[in-house]
């Protein structure tokens, strides 16, 4: 039998099938989607059997080393998957079966046996025995007589934790050990306790433990326990929910449809599409099918998983980046097994190996982390469309404010339409604008208006919570020197470096370059270098100055960077600790404190400025997500918008949530610009060490697609990229505008593939999100 094989070399001239004689040993347990390890030139490669065949045209063919999985690593799904990837996004066929895998497969091609009753190969690497029993080993694994796992290189393979037992309870403490006498209560309240719950529970730090271990009032024994993040949810009772006649629609819709029809859920905020998607997929379940549930950022996770983990229990695994590698083979393999039958993640879950999927969901769909912006640079919601239509189920992408792309298709009936007009609790909260010229003509030079501090005041006293967000993190945005004009730039990369006050550094959130904070200008060598702009640092600074009694809790890429650290954050503000969330992009959507009654936008209008057909868009997706944060429980909601342009159409539309308004002003510039959704787009980025370099090669390609020029075809560039400079290479792009022709595709293809092995780097972005 041959073997016809996939090799892990991502180039052009090998991206093909590559034929390898399947040894005698193997004859019974290769078969198409399993790995494997093949000679390659020189050296020894993974490479994924994508099919098998009785013989082959070549006369001379070399045999697969190894065998490295028992059962088959893709089902035949994902590797059809791959093919599609590899066509539309212009990637090759070894990047997107990569993709598909989770870390801990692609950094290690080997298996450690995990068997007790088989000393002799237990805990030993598999590589590591000779072939027979290698062979021997992986038909055990294949009945389940033995399990393997893939050699993870972490700082700890396996976790442990703290139990915490209560010994004395009467031994006394001091009266003012506040914290000491919470701990032992907890604990005696429980007898025993993991640590890890302690902390999720309330502040403590482990000083508190060792002392109560050390007066004899507690014992603690360090255990090694599974790695599942999420074990501390446990499934509520389950209670059918009481939905509206909206939501009951909804759910009717989405599940009579046997069809890969695609669904538009447009809901306004609060109006509880979370319980559309729970009842959809209780029903796929009671049809003993399958789901995927997508969130476009980690933060959601943690809060969406609670809602799922209570419903469906143990059902539940959970795929994204903030897991461990082994967290993330654990929930895979979990997946692969068929253990669980609903995925929740962020957008890599759209892979997950699922076999019988019945229903597949994207939440908050408009969301640009839902486009890969490396290779292989695909859109989550066609991957789920193909996926949908290769199993006959449906897909619902779910939005207050989709992207105009996707309401131009449920308005021309490409999509089924769904809207959720009503609110549960009432109405959406009131947002008031306010004109920040007239706070800085009246004297008021803070970043906050009067009339937010009063709001904010109010709430405090109320025992209410408020959420502020401003896009940016940081302490500044950049530093100046006020006697040259000097900029501090960083050294690989076209931008302003960003003032931290932790440890007074600079750093570029491009390329992660620090350097200290000079005394002096190193342009002129004056005095007078100051930080400026407002970062959230420098906002809870402020903050804290002019409202001493606020309990700010800052949620941004310095503070979340930690893992665990956004459910951390999140529970902390849900158990009241906090009385202001101050944060980026990652709190305007998707969660949902009953106590939340104000919202404040800081620098409402700050990307409308930005150079991106989009901008106008993302700004009202912005307010009008972050708006819906306020008046979520029984309790009225408020929200205050600070603008220095409030007459924009954007501001006023997103003032009235309006939606419909805002979507036929958009539409009209977008047609007069000629922009998607009236034309497909594909960004073209050159990038060399040289200038010139990328900006000939821009000339050479843009000559090579001009010939494609028509009325429906239209070619631009090259100029320098929004980043003209990132990480020492310099960025030229091309952009081509289409109607959709294969044969400008077909172009893009060539454009790749004639230019392998120079020195000015080549990527093609087809139907790009961000430009940069």
């Amino acid at each position: 039998m041959i073997a016809e094989v996939i090799v892990d070399v991502p180039a052009a001239t090998v991206d093909r099938p590559f034929d390898y004689l399947i040894p005698d040993m193997w004859q019974d347990l290769v078969v198409p989607g399993m790995r494997v390890e093949v000679p390659f030139g020189p050296r020894a490669l993974l490479g994924v059997v994508i099919g098998t065949k009785e013989s082959t045209e070549l006369e001379r063919i070399k045999p697969i080393i190894r065998l490295l999985d028992e059962e088959p690593t893709f089902t035949h799904e994902l590797i059809e998957l791959s093919g599609f990837l590899a066509d539309t996004t212009l990637c090759y066929r070894a990047t997107a079966l990569l993709a598909m895998l989770p870390a801990a497969l692609k950094v290690s091609y080997d298996k450690e046996v995990d068997a007790p009753q088989h000393a002799q190969w237990d805990r030993k690497r598999i590589s590591q025995f000779p072939p027979e029993t290698q062979k021997r080993i992986l038909e055990l694994a294949k009945n389940g007589a033995l399990r393997l796992k893939p050699v993870v290189k972490e700082k700890k393979t396996a976790k442990r934790d703290k139990i915490v037992r209560l010994r004395d309870a009467s031994i006394p403490l001091a009266a003012n050990a506040t914290k000491q006498h919470e701990l032992r209560d907890f604990v005696r309240e429980r007898t025993e306790v993991l640590w890890s719950e302690v902390l999720r529970t309330f502040d403590v730090t482990a000083s508190v433990l060792t002392t109560l271990e050390k007066k004899g009032i507690v014992e603690v024994e360090e255990v090694e326990i599974g790695r599942d993040p999420y074990a501390h949810l446990t499934q509520d009772v389950f209670v059918p929910a009481s939905l509206t006649s909206g939501q009951q629609q909804a759910v009717d819709a989405i599940t009579a449809d046997e069809q890969a029809s695609t669904f538009l859920l447009h809901g306004v905020t609060g109006s509880g599409k979370t319980e559309v998607y729970l009842e959809s997929i209780h029903s796929v379940l009671e049809r003993g099918r399958q789901a995927i549930l997508l969130v476009p950022e980690i933060s959601l996770t943690p809060m969406m998983v609670k809602r799922f983990k209570k419903r469906f229990g143990e059902r539940v695994a959970v795929m994204h980046s903030g897991l461990s590698l082994g967290e993330k083979y654990d929930e895979w393999r979990k997946i692969a097994e068929g253990a669980v039958d609903v995925v929740v993640g962020a957008r890599s879950a759209i892979f997950a190996p699922l076999t019988d999927i019945g229903l597949i969901i994207l939440d908050e769909e408009h969301e640009t982390t839902y486009k890969q912006e490396e290779n292989p640079r695909y859109q989550t919601r066609d991957v789920a469309a193909w996926r949908a239509a290769y199993h006959g189920a449906p897909v619902v992408l779910g939005s207050a404010t989709p992207l105009l792309e996707t309401y131009a298709r449920a308005m021309k009936g490409v999509y089924r339409y769904l809207p959720l007009k009503e609110r549960f609790g009432g109405e959406l909260p009131p947002v008031d604008i306010v004109d920040m010229r007239k706070e800085l003509a009246s004297g008021n030079r803070t970043p906050f208006s009067r009339p937010l501090i009063e709001a904010i005041k109010q709430r405090i006293d109320k025992g209410e919570q408020t959420v502020l967000l401003l896009n940016r993190r940081g302490y500044t945005t950049f530093v100046l020197c006020r006697d040259c004009g000097e900029t501090l730039q960083c050294p690989h990369c076209a931008v302003n470096l960003t003032y931290h006050q932790h440890g007074d550094r600079l750093k570029c959130h491009y390329c992660g370059f620090e350097a200290a904070m000079p005394k002096t200008c190193p342009n002129c060598s004056s005095k007078k270098i100051r930080q400026f702009g407002t970062g959230t640092q420098k906002i809870e600074e402020e903050l804290a100055h002019l409202i001493p009694e606020a309990r700010i809790i800052r949620m941004d890429q310095d503070t979340t960077s930690r893992k665990g650290a956004h459910e951390t954050l999140l529970d902390r503000f849900e158990r009241g600790e906090g009385n202001i969330l101050l944060g980026t992009q990652m709190i305007a959507k998707g969660l949902d404190f009953p106590n939340v009654t104000l919202v404040g936008v800081l620098a409402a209008d700050a990307t409308l400025g930005i150079p991106d057909f989009r901008a106008s868009e993302r700004t009202f997706q912005l307010i009008t997500q972050v708006s819906g944060r306020a008046g979520r429980g029984q309790l009225a909601g408020q929200s205050i918008v600070q603008t220095y342009n409030p007459e924009h159409y954007v501001i006023q539309t997103a003032k009235r949530h309006d939606f419909e308004a805002f979507y036929k002003r958009e539409m009209q510039l977008r047609k007069l610009g000629g922009h998607p959704p009236f034309w497909f787009l594909a960004l073209i980025t050159l990038s060399s060490e040289s200038p010139l370099e990328a900006e000939s090669e821009g000339r050479l390609i843009a000559g090579e697609l001009g010939v494609l020029e028509d009325e429906s075809v239209v070619v631009n560039g090259p100029f320098p990229a929004p980043l003209a400079r990132l990480k020492n290479q310099y960025r030229y792009q091309v952009i081509v505008k289409h109607k959709g022709q294969r044969d400008v595709h077909d172009a893009l293809k060539r454009v790749l593939a004639d230019r392998i092995k120079q020195k000015v780097q080549v990527a093609v972005d087809v139907n790009p999100f961000v430009f940069m």
